[in-house]
């Protein structure tokens, strides 16, 4: 099947025409039987059409809205069609002035089948690139020095059920953004950079590309099933948003937030960061350009409003929508132990993930017919982006112990799948040790080999055990992709970005290291990254995940992102050519 999939070509006849087509879902596409899409046929260069035909499987497609975006393309759409279990073939062919043009394309429509999960907790962690989740293990679980054993496992890795190395790439590049692998997962697609949800088209509304259902639209289609998001990042970022949006750019916020209402998901839980896209535009804070104000319009829709940890673990309600601040959460470390005002602001009381993930079960597990819980851990990527490697690694552990909560629930529901993914990597490697007694920015204090040493983190925890960030020696923690900057090895209770501007425009605007750091005492680097970049970018290294419980064998050796959503369907037994 797959060699099928793989060399269908794409076939044109007739004399040479300058008119090319564009069919979507593209050649090669997989999709559940009866899951919903928007066939989408774009032909360009057209002149004077004469004829066009459209068929499936021999016979002509009917419902096609023909439109003219210009005067020399012609294009067709049909919302929400859907195919039944098999092979499919769709062709398109075409006469104009200049000659005839033809393509073809074939889709193939896995059938439903028995699952055991009725209940299924993803948690996505932004950047947690396997190298990311080992940085995590070191620290969190130090070796012994006695015999040079590590003293245990963080939850996410011990006990599985089941594992696999994810590969993931976007429709347009083999580099990848949040936004197109939150939707492989959530759809089985291949989408472009930047997307959620939508193959490519030919106009510039980013708004009105042709969709493909999303898992959490089918089960409420289908089944009816209760859905949460959780995140930490703010609340229309592309994670969260690729399980309850469409839309070509990820950046129209303003319409993420809407979806999320009055969408075809509209989630029952929805516990995430930032309100500036939910706060009318005369608020404080707001980015939203008209005066919709969420927070007061989701009461009227039955949810109950939170927005302090204090408050969401005293809710006891069916539906939930909490808010915690003005923009992302700010770290771990930030909250549970630097707790710098600087970093805080006015947001005193904040949950911590495993506070949102249990109200979030407790919330959701109250629907009969089961639920898909989505819980990001978004900040991850926040601050690998920037190079710093403490709050991101301390983000990673506040994670763990959301996941060490969601294993034991499921071993008292056994009809329960927990998954443990990322959307993509970042180029992070730990590489030696680090004697902090040298101070910042030693390059004498790296220890590599038997002069590493073992790190001392543990000597000192917190009030929720994790491990605290100052010890004696530490890691010696890397980027592979970095623009210049100064590195000190050590974190700081003050976030700082790596680079500043050069205050320059246009050919000659670049960023240049962050003084601040430098002036701490810090080796500064030369980076590899084109001068513009002000920060680290993600990588095409492959992605762990991990997997608990009822259905966790569908997850198992190298599998490509798209596949995680057929897993999850095959794992719930999800039958979307059913309405309920």
């Amino acid at each position: 099947m797959r060699q099928i999939l793989l060399t269908a070509a794409l076939l044109c006849t007739g004399a040479a025409s300058a008119a090319t087509l564009k069919v979507y879902p593209y050649d090669g596409t997989k999709v559940l039987a009866g899951q919903r899409f928007d066939l989408r046929i774009e032909a360009e260069g057209v002149s004077a059409l004469k004829d066009a035909t459209v068929t499936l499987d021999g016979k002509a497609v009917e419902g096609l809205v023909r439109t003219t975006t210009k005067e020399t393309s012609v294009e067709w759409t049909l919302r929400g069609m859907s195919v039944p279990t098999g092979y499919h073939e769709l062709k398109v062919s075409l006469q104009d002035a200049a000659g005839a043009a033809a393509q073809t394309v074939r889709w193939y429509a896995t059938p439903p089948v028995t699952g055991r999960a009725k209940k299924v907790i993803l948690f996505i962690g932004d950047g947690l690139g396997w190298n990311t989740v080992n940085a995590a293990q070191l620290i969190a679980h130090p070796y012994n020095p006695a015999n040079g054993m590590p003293t245990g496992k963080l939850a996410m890795m011990s006990d599985l059920s089941s594992m696999a190395s994810v590969t993931t790439s976007s429709f347009d590049s083999a580099l990848a953004d949040s936004a197109n692998t939150a939707s492989s997962i959530a759809t089985g697609q291949k989408i472009l950079v930047n997307a959620l949800n939508v193959y490519p088209d030919n106009t510039p509304d980013t708004l009105d590309n042709p969709r493909i259902e999303p898992i959490t639209e089918i089960l409420r289609r289908t089944t009816g099933a209760g859905v949460g998001i959780v995140s930490d990042a703010f609340g229309t970022d592309a994670t969260p948003a690729a399980f309850a949006a469409h839309t070509r750019r990820r950046g129209d916020y303003e319409s993420i937030a809407n979806q999320y209402f009055q969408g075809a998901v509209k989630p029952d839980v929805l516990l995430i960061g930032g309100s500036r896209d939910f706060i009318p535009s005369t608020s404080p804070g707001s980015r939203r350009k008209d005066a919709t104000d969420w927070i007061a319009e989701s009461q009227k829709l039955g949810y109950t409003f939170v927005s302090t940890r204090t408050e969401l673990n005293a809710a006891s309600a069916g539906k939930l929508f909490g808010l915690f601040n003005i923009d992302n959460i700010p770290s771990y470390l930030d909250r549970a132990q630097y707790q710098r005002p600087e970093m805080l602001g006015d947001f005193k009381d904040m949950p911590f993930l495993w506070d949102s993930t249990k109200k979030a079960v407790e919330t959701l597990e109250k629907n009969p017919d089961g639920f898909f819980l989505m819980v990001e851990s978004g900040m991850v990527d926040k601050y690998e982006h920037p190079l710093d490697w403490q709050r991101a690694v301390w983000n990673v552990l506040e994670l763990d112990k959301a996941v060490e909560w969601a294993k034991d629930y499921a071993k008292k529901n056994p009809d329960t799948l927990v998954l443990v993914t990322a959307d993509h990597a970042h180029s992070i490697s730990v590489y030696g040790g680090y004697d902090t007694s040298k101070g910042p920015g030693v390059r004498s204090a790296v220890g590599v080999y038997e002069q590493a040493g073992f790190p001392t983190y543990g000597d000192k925890r917190d009030a929720n055990g994790l491990p605290l960030p100052e010890t004696a020696r530490t890691y010696a923690v890397g980027f592979a992709a970095v623009p210049d900057y100064c590195e000190t090895y050590l974190g700081r209770p003050v976030f700082l970005d790596p680079t500043v501007s050069n205050g320059k425009t246009g050919a000659e605007a670049a960023f240049l290291p962050n003084p601040k750091i430098c002036e701490e005492g810090a080796v500064q680097r030369t980076g590899n990254l084109p001068p513009t970049a002000n920060q680290g970018v993600h990588t095409a290294d492959p992605l762990p995940l991990f997997a608990f419980g009822a259905g966790a064998e569908n997850f198992f050796g190298p599998m490509d992102q798209t596949d995680l959503f057929f897993s999850i369907a095959r794992a719930m037994g999800v039958d979307a050519t059913k309405n309920r």
